[in-house]
């Protein structure tokens, strides 16, 4: 994710890393929506994820939700999203 950044699911706005306590979150700077950094990071890559699985047939699919390694997370709306991945405008 490092190479990529990552953007308010709603705004399609680049986050600021803010500090939120002891920790580091994710904020949106048009409507303030915030989430833990890591949190923000982990939605961002299932959205990656859900696009990519697009234009694969079921069987590589259902490989794909199966494999903890892979750590899928589908979502019925995702908060955060990658920056330019998934935009067919």
């Amino acid at each position: 994710m490092a190479d990529h950044v990552v953007q308010c699911g709603a705004c399609r706005v680049d986050v600021l890393v803010v500090r939120d306590g002891d920790g580091l979150a994710a904020r949106c700077p048009a409507c303030a929506r915030t989430a833990p950094k890591e949190e923000a990071i982990k939605a961002a890559r299932g959205y990656l994820i859900d696009v990519v699985m697009r234009d694969l047939d079921e069987n590589l699919r259902e490989i794909v939700r199966a494999s903890p390694i892979v750590g899928y997370q589908p979502a019925a709306r995702y908060d955060w999203v990658v920056k330019g991945v998934g935009d067919r405008g």
